[in-house]
């Protein structure tokens, strides 16, 4: 599939599988089966805040603003160094 497989340390292989998935899925213009793909990955991971992330960008494009806003907020409470890039989307 062409992926450049990075392990994340501390995430199961099943929920770090689904989110590459969810982000082929997202490259490919199709955000509502990356965002599926995403509630999967954090019912293995409820903590990846990149996944969390993620879901904020899907939603953003599906035009669900305030749960997009929700799912980002949840990932910076996480790991604070998703702010700046949150700040640098805006």
């Amino acid at each position: 599939m062409g992926w450049k497989y990075i392990y994340t340390k501390g995430v199961p292989i099943e929920a770090q599988y689904l989110y590459k998935k969810a982000m082929e899925m997202f490259r490919l213009g199709k955000p509502e089966s990356a965002l599926k793909y995403l509630k999967q990955t954090m019912v293995i991971a409820p903590r990846y805040s990149r996944a969390l992330f993620e879901m904020g960008n899907c939603l953003t494009k599906l035009g669900e603003y305030e749960e997009a806003r929700v799912r980002y907020e949840q990932a910076v409470q996480i790991d604070p160094a998703l702010k700046e890039l949150l700040e640098k989307r805006s």
